[in-house]
Formats: structure tokens, C-alpha cells, sequence
């Protein structure tokens, strides 16, 4: 009897040796939690437009998820919408965790800067302003030496939408007004007309054009600089002895133009109508003169003053949209 106990015994710790390899082994043999983002690992995205980034994971039965940005923690869900807000190179990391396991992957998402072709109002993507009427404002900045028969890649000649209502009796100056407060890459310098501080006058105009973010001009005279946090709703208004002229950008990736004496912002206007117009003349009128009326095209560009008197006309066949505001 003690004998057949005792080999009981033994074949019961048998067993329970057998079971406890039993689950070792299908702990081991338990396929590996594995994550993946859809599209790859480099991705790119136009500044103002929005990325989905969709994750997959394998295995991942109750499975914690964490995506992160350039380190920082964004989202617990599966997918997720990036919409930038600056240009550049950004990692954007998905990571997958279960009590035993854990996973991660990342891409690496381009942020660039595409400005988009303008036939006619309908093409403009920035827009500001209420009221049955449209208008159009473009400005002119030009990269390079050659002010006169520029090339294609350096014109920037961006442009804005403004609605306005008719019983308001809008002008130039207003619409510019408005635009520099609602787009936060545009920024204008104004000083007194020719009539003194009641006829303002525009002095420069400046555009975040690689959206860093980041705007200032220094004056290579004074030295007196004016950052992005200066212009208050997007406008300085110049006082004393400071004509506007012998300000550049700091940032070469930035556009600005602008001056009294030395060089002057130049007034454009383009006839009525739902398309670019072919061509635009010079305008008889002070911006704060001038009224608006429906379909209307502004432009504004930078004319060196010199003997010659030549002025810079639009290239109103390479103009572009300004770049909306991120989704």
C-alpha cells in the first residue's frame, strides 16, 4: 500500500513537471507583438495641409498605444492627424505595449512649403473678411539682381482673398489691414502719406515665406531690428525720422521688400473680373483712396527709384496663392 502511494506521488509531480514545461512552452512559442505605420517611414506634407498616420499592430491583444512627436506624447489612439504648422523634418514615433511585450515604429515626415498657381479668385486659399463682395490682394517680392526681366523661380508674387460688404465701402488699405491681421506669416510697415499721418502709406511688406515661425527686419543703419512679436496685428506703424528704408529680412528663407527714398512699395490695379487679369496698371490712388469694388485686383511690388524711372510690374502670369491657414 505504501509503495502504490508513494508511485501516486511520483506520477503526480511527473504530470505537474510536464504541464509547467507545457505552458513554458507555449509562452515561447507566442508569436511577437510587431507594429508598422502605414506608408512607410518617410513621409512629406504641405505646410497648411494635414498627414492621417495610421498605425497597424500585430499580436497586440490589449495592447497599450502611445504616438509621440519629436519625443513628446500626442495621442493613446490608433491613428493620428498631423497637421504642422511650421516647415521641417519631424519624427513621429508609434510604440505599442502589452504586460510582456513591446513595439514601436516611426517615420520621419517632411513639412514643406507649395505655393499653388492662380487663374482666377476661385484658386486663392487664404481668405479673410465677411460680405457678398470679393477681392483680390497680391504682393510682389523678388529674389535676385535682376528687378527688371526677373526669372520665373525669383518671383513670389503671392496673393490674398478678402470678402467685404458692399455698404461698407471698403479700400485697399483696409483689405491690407485686414489680411495682415488674419494671416500670421504676412507683415506690413506704414508710415504717413504725402498729406501727413491722415493719408498712411505703405512702407513694407514682409511674409513668413519657410514657416518657421520666426519673422524680423533689421535695418543695416540704425541697426534697429522689429521681430514678429512687434507687429501688432501684423502692422508697425513707423514714427519719427524712420522713412522704412535700409531694412532687410534676417532670415534669407523670408521675403521682404520695402522703402521711401531709397526704393517704395508700388500700387497696382488689375481690371474687375473673376480672372487674373493679363496685365495691371499703375494706380492713380493712395491705397486709403481707393475703393474697393466687386472682383477687384490689388498688387503691390518694389520699385527702385533711380533717373530711368522704370518701375517693377506684376508678373500677373506666375502668381500663386498665399499659404491658408493649417486645417
Amino acid at each position: 500500500m505504501k509503495k502504490r502511494l508513494v508511485y501516486l506521488l511520483s506520477c503526480l509531480v511527473l504530470m505537474a513537471g510536464l504541464v509547467s514545461c507545457s505552458d513554458d512552452d507555449s509562452d515561447d512559442n507566442a508569436l511577437p507583438l510587431s507594429v508598422s505605420i502605414v506608408n512607410g517611414d518617410k513621409q512629406d506634407v504641405v505646410l497648411g495641409k494635414s498627414l492621417t498616420l495610421e498605425a497597424k499592430v500585430e499580436n497586440g491583444e490589449n495592447a497599450r498605444y502611445e504616438w509621440t512627436l519629436n519625443g513628446e506624447k500626442i495621442s493613446t489612439e490608433l491613428t493620428y492627424i498631423f497637421a504642422p504648422e511650421k516647415t521641417g523634418a519631424y519624427e513621429v514615433k508609434f510604440a505599442a505595449y502589452t504586460d510582456k511585450d513591446e513595439a514601436s515604429a516611426s517615420v520621419m515626415v517632411n513639412v514643406y512649403v507649395a505655393y499653388s498657381a492662380v487663374k482666377s479668385m476661385d484658386d486663392i486659399q487664404f481668405w479673410t473678411g465677411e460680405g457678398e463682395c470679393r477681392s483680390a490682394l497680391a504682393v510682389q517680392w523678388i529674389s535676385g539682381d535682376d528687378w527688371e526681366s526677373p526669372v520665373q523661380d525669383n518671383v513670389h508674387l503671392l496673393s490674398w482673398g478678402y470678402r467685404w460688404k458692399a455698404s461698407d465701402e471698403s479700400t485697399g488699405h483696409q483689405m491690407i489691414l485686414a489680411i495682415a491681421k488674419a494671416d500670421p506669416r504676412f507683415f506690413v510697415l506704414v508710415g504717413p502719406g504725402f498729406s501727413g499721418v491722415d493719408s498712411p502709406s505703405i512702407r513694407g511688406f514682409g511674409y513668413d515665406a519657410n514657416g518657421d515661425g520666426r519673422f524680423s527686419i533689421k535695418n543695416g543703419t540704425t541697426s534697429v531690428t522689429y521681430n514678429a512679436s512687434d507687429f501688432v496685428d501684423g502692422v508697425i506703424v513707423l514714427s519719427g525720422d524712420d522713412s522704412g528704408d535700409g531694412y532687410v529680412s534676417t532670415d534669407s528663407g523670408d521675403y521682404w521688400e520695402g522703402g521711401w527714398y531709397e526704393g517704395y512699395c508700388s500700387y497696382y490695379l488689375g481690371e474687375d473680373g473673376k480672372n487674373v487679369p493679363e496685365s495691371f496698371d499703375y494706380s492713380p490712388y493712395m491705397a486709403n483712396l481707393r475703393q474697393l469694388t466687386p472682383n477687384s485686383w490689388d498688387a503691390w511690388t518694389y520699385s527702385s527709384i533711380n533717373s530711368g524711372g522704370v518701375n517693377t510690374y506684376p508678373f500677373a502670369e506666375w502668381m500663386v496663392s498665399a499659404i491658408a491657414n493649417p486645417n
